[in-house]
């Protein structure tokens, strides 16, 4: 039955990444309806422009354009019509609407430029091999800490003696915004590209925005969340905290979603978009949350598009898929329902490992859902996790946070919770001090692999002066080199792993060389495994090099 009650429907079970909280796709959870008429999202028949008469079928269905995504053909409405939907459905020009309501959307627990081919595991091969062992150098003050980036080798004798991003290859964060008010983090501010970064959301309510807001107060982050995966992706080499993954690549801090969490996946298309107009490279995204396709057809259709449009100008979209312990590969379980945007076709969805190599016990996972994995920590890896009280008990801690993985967070945190391992860091020898956070999930795990994938555009992109507009690689080979270079992981032995309390499905089956179709080396667990910098960025021989 379509209506404005249909967000009721929706599963959304997704929160902090520090929580983990169990969840249920029985209790629709997270969706909620702010103050005003109802906002929808209304998907055109054209899959690249709005039509001349759409303000006059809106106006006919009684509701008013707030929002305009020429590009994909799409646009918000706002409308006191309790049968909106059915109204304007009604239209020949309208493939389908759906209710625009403010979602939980951060993950809980926690050669050419072309179409792309729908099938979402690219068949890649790639061998064997263990991601980088620890302790490797760090440069800064907290690298010390970050065995994340020591395991993707992302380290002084790893991938930053080789490349450590070029500046003219930008990372789009989507996410809770950046922390540059009252004072920017030194973590992030070096890299941080203030003139193109922007608001899709409101900051409050989660609402989307009828553009996007350049000002820097709408786009700070008072949550933590998008900061910590700003400087995953790109923390500059500077004494101060923490180094990312690509410390030398220019971020832009994308807001889709407000300070508790909440946004809307007509902000996500929306910054999607940007990022293709402005030709970005990547497109972090630790976001999502599960929709019915039935119910929301036209999300499927609007994200599917926006994810389309980014590819064709040369971005490569990265995603979450969420910390539920979820086979999304399981039809009985799952039956209509999707992740998204992380199972969006040409999204790379990002499982998350542990200390140990292990998927973590909180990721989802499933066949053709699972792209690469990439470190997001596990305080639960039932091999034991140095310093969590789980391993033996003369196992060393030479890490905090216990299995957690650390990075910059906001100090405001107005909106969010603030993480059990939160702390105000100063650098012994330039005195700078700054917040910082050991949080785990697959929100932590998504940045990682996009750094990865800015690491392989800085050096095998084109970066030809005389065509500055022109995409720098094609996603399509991004991928695929982000793919044949991880390190492919076996499924443990016994292949059954337990999720632990509070997890729906306790019992989780890795599969790996029986699944057809996926290529050598491919589990649901892991996909074609853990991304690796070092081995991303000397696969080929180099074509350009910083």
């Amino acid at each position: 039955m379509k209506g404005t009650s249909r967000f009721l429907r929706i599963a959304v079970t997704i929160a902090t990444a520090t929580t983990l909280a169990a969840a249920s796709l029985a209790a629709p959870v997270g969706a909620t309806e702010t103050a005003g008429p109802t906002r929808y999202a209304v998907v055109f028949n054209d899959p690249n422009s709005i039509p001349a008469g759409a303000d006059a079928a809106v106006a006919a269905a009684g509701g008013t354009i707030v929002t305009r995504i020429e590009q994909i053909g799409t646009v918000g409405v706002e409308s006191a019509n309790p049968n909106f939907i059915a109204d304007i459905e009604a239209s020949s020009l309208v493939t389908a609407a759906d209710p625009d309501v403010p979602m939980d959307l951060i993950p809980e627990g926690e050669s050419g430029v072309g179409a792309y081919d729908s099938d979402h595991s690219v068949n890649n091969g790639g061998v064997y091999a263990p991601p980088g062992p620890d302790p490797q150098p760090m440069p800064d003050h907290l690298g010390r800490e970050q065995w994340d980036k020591m395991r993707h080798n992302a380290t002084l004798t790893g991938s930053y003696a080789i490349q450590k991003g070029r500046k003219d290859v930008v990372v789009a964060v989507l996410d809770t915004g950046a922390d540059v008010l009252p004072k920017p983090h030194p973590d992030i501010a070096p890299n941080l590209d203030f003139a193109r970064s922007r608001a899709f959301v409101d900051s409050v309510t989660g609402r989307a925005l009828p553009a996007g807001d350049p000002n820097p107060a709408s786009w700070d982050d008072r949550h933590g969340h998008g900061s910590w995966c700003l400087s995953a992706v790109g923390a500059p080499i500077n004494s101060v905290g923490v180094s990312g993954i690509a410390p030398n690549v220019t971020l832009v801090a994308l807001k889709v979603l407000g300070d508790t969490g909440r946004g809307s996946f007509l902000g996500v298309a929306n910054a999607l978009v940007y990022a293709g107009v402005n030709h970005f490279d990547v497109a972090s995204m630790s976001l999502g949350g599960y929709l019915n396709h039935s119910d929301f057809n036209a999300f499927y259709i609007i994200l599917n598009r926006a994810t389309q449009f980014a590819r064709e100008n040369g971005v490569l979209p990265v995603a979450a898929l969420a910390n539920n312990n979820f086979d999304l590969s399981d039809g009985r379980f799952f039956r209509d329902f999707f992740e998204a945007p992380g199972e969006i076709p040409g999204v790379v969805g990002v499982s998350a490992t542990g200390y140990f190599n292990q998927k973590a016990f909180y990721s989802n996972y499933g066949v053709g859902a699972t792209d690469v994995s990439a470190v997001g920590g596990s305080t639960r890896d039932y091999s034991g996790v140095p310093g969590s009280g789980l391993g033996p008990p003369s196992q060393p801690a030479p890490y905090r946070g216990q299995g957690r993985v650390v990075g910059a967070w906001s100090l405001e945190n107005t909106g969010g919770v603030l993480p059990p391992n939160f702390v105000e860091e100063c650098d012994p020898a330039s005195g700078q001090c700054a917040t910082y956070a050991w949080v785990q999930g697959t929100s932590m795990a998504t940045p990682n692999a996009a750094g990865v994938a800015a690491l392989i555009i800085s050096q095998y992109g084109d970066f030809d002066p005389n065509n500055p507009r022109k995409p720098h690689m094609a996603p399509t080979q991004v991928e695929s080199i982000l793919q044949i270079s991880a390190n492919n992981q076996p499924c443990p032995e016994p292949g059954t792993f337990t999720g632990g309390p509070g997890f729906t499905s306790a019992d989780t089956d890795c599969e790996g060389a029986n699944i057809e179709g996926v290529g050598d080396g491919y589990t649901n667990f892991f996909g074609k495994g853990i991304v690796d910098a070092l081995k991303a960025v000397t696969l080929y021989k180099p074509t350009n090099q910083q």
